[in-house]
């Protein structure tokens, strides 16, 4: 993408209104009908040539909306449209706004069908097809009603983290800018080292974790040494960005000092686009971002739970998907996936005959049979890894690999949060080791939760906890479970945390130009 310059309304002295329009609307939209969304549908609106758009706070909205759209770099043509909206006056802009307009509203209408597609890897399609007869009836009722101040207000994303965000986006927006020095050393930088002192000022203040003031203080007492009042600093930015916070300036805290605050802004924009895909999630919910390896307890707005989680690794991705939690499987067995079969397990158990029967496997014609097929019973130097014919399951136990509980969310993935036996994985900062499934750090205390909920009693809970029997405990209120994918975010201090692209998503989603 091409160095844009974006003058978001907030800033943007509205140019004066003619009583008269200086171009008939029929012949500018006919000489123009290549450049415009929707040229037949913007043309009914102006029958009269009447003007539409006088209202500042409508078009603030509506240039604001598009401007984050052009930020979060997701198509290639909306960067003209907000050019020419801004060169544009009168009768022009009015016909180019509501033709925005109503290509933003067909882009809202479809992000609940298309949004993963487009968020997660994807680009903006070209052409967004006819916009719902409901989208056009909004636009007319808008004009002949006075609302579309109202109307454009709706393009907003129905967060509460939104108008934080937004401001925040602002701050590190700096078109004009002049370009800062990287840090180059390759050196693993620690604690009082001597080092390019004002480079890393200016770094983790393009970075957001200074202030102009903040840097020019430091820059006073510049010594040539990483000294702890600069070391302080670094741990606070560690800590916002998901890294260990040591103060130690390695590859992965090097890579995000150097980030240049233009991705920033489109990582930023990027995944405010992503909020409106979370916009209606229930009173009572459990939340897991994958990137940032946290799952949530949500109810009517308060935080009752959270966890560290373990996700899919980049090869088997942990999907996004929203379904809901009614039950807990104390004890669980586990049918192997086919996948996870053939890949993992298999290979294993082919060179050693001793591995099924060591890790508590059984092997069974289908899931559906009660029939356990005795390990020395198949002939093993018949079979191949490719061809196996049966199921693998795992019996209950300390070392079965999804722990003690099961938290069941139906969903067609077949992903679902789990305990685990493996703990150490959880002290680690990167926690991208599943096959897919989401394990939960804390999951016995989860389960407590809701079984006191549930209005299960502390006897009864461990009742069911008792190995090695099977048991599945139903919740009395199903309880709405969302993976999302949001790289940056608002925290409870209201400061933007970002995370890695673990599944590249960010990165593909970035135009090619």
């Amino acid at each position: 993408m091409v160095r844009l310059i974006i003058l978001f309304s907030v800033f943007l002295m509205l140019m004066p209104l003619n009583a008269q329009a200086s171009t008939r609307a029929s012949s500018y939209i006919k000489q123009h009908e290549t450049q415009l969304f929707y040229p037949e549908l913007v043309s009914r609106f102006y029958q009269n040539e009447q003007r539409k758009w006088y209202s500042p706070g409508a078009r603030k909205n509506l240039e604001n909306q598009l401007a984050l759209l052009v930020l979060a770099d997701l198509n290639n043509d909306l960067e003209q449209r907000y050019y020419r909206l801004q060169k544009a006056t009168d009768l022009e802009y009015d016909i180019l706004a509501t033709d925005t307009l109503i290509y933003l509203l067909t882009y809202q209408s479809q992000i609940s069908k298309k949004g993963t597609s487009w968020f997660f890897g994807g680009r903006l399609d070209e052409h967004l097809g006819e916009p719902y007869p409901q989208v056009i009836s909004s636009i007319n009722s808008a004009f002949t009603g006075g609302r579309l101040n109202y109307l454009t207000q709706t393009l907003v994303p129905n967060s509460d983290q939104y108008e934080v965000f937004y401001r925040r986006l602002l701050s590190y927006y700096d078109p004009y800018g002049e370009p800062i020095d990287k840090l180059t050393s390759s050196k693993i930088i620690r604690p009082n080292q001597v080092i390019s002192y004002a480079s890393l000022v200016n770094r983790l203040h393009v970075a957001g974790e200074l202030t102009k003031e903040e840097s020019r203080e430091l820059l006073l007492h510049d010594n040539g040494l990483y000294n702890s009042e600069l070391v302080d600093v670094v741990i606070r930015f560690q800590k916002r960005h998901g890294l260990l916070p040591d103060g130690i300036i390695g590859p992965k805290t090097k890579y995000w000092l150097n980030m240049s605050a233009k991705e920033r802004v489109r990582i930023m924009a990027l995944n405010i686009q992503r909020l409106r895909l979370w916009e209606n999630k229930k009173a009572r919910f459990v939340l897991v971002n994958i990137p940032s390896y946290e799952m949530q307890y949500w109810q009517e707005d308060e935080l009752l739970f959270h966890s560290k989680v373990i996700v899919g690794k980049p090869e088997r991705k942990t999907p996004l998907f929203s379904t809901y939690l009614d039950s807990i499987v104390f004890n669980p067995n586990w049918k192997v996936p086919t996948k996870i079969m053939r890949e993992d397990i298999l290979p294993k158990a082919f060179n050693d005959k001793g591995f099924l029967l060591s890790q508590n496997f059984e092997i069974v014609p289908t899931w559906l049979s009660d029939d356990v097929i005795p390990i020395e019973d198949i002939d093993w130097e018949q079979e191949s890894v490719e061809t196996f014919p049966y199921k693998l399951r795992q019996k209950s136990g300390n070392s079965n690999a999804l722990g003690r509980y099961k938290f069941n969310t139906p969903n067609r993935n077949a992903i679902y949060l789990h305990d685990t036996p493996s703990r150490s994985l959880f002290k680690k900062q990167s926690r991208a080791y599943s096959s897919g499934c989401i394990r939960v750090e804390r999951a016995s205390e989860f389960a407590q939760l809701l079984m006191k909920e549930s209005h299960f009693s502390k006897k009864e809970y461990r009742n069911y906890h008792q190995l090695p029997e099977t048991k599945e405990a139903f919740l009395s209120q199903m309880i709405s479970v969302y993976t999302i994918y949001q790289t940056a975010w608002i925290d409870e201090k209201n400061q933007v945390q970002f995370r890695d692209d673990i599944y590249e998503y960010d990165k593909w989603s970035k135009s090619k130009n």
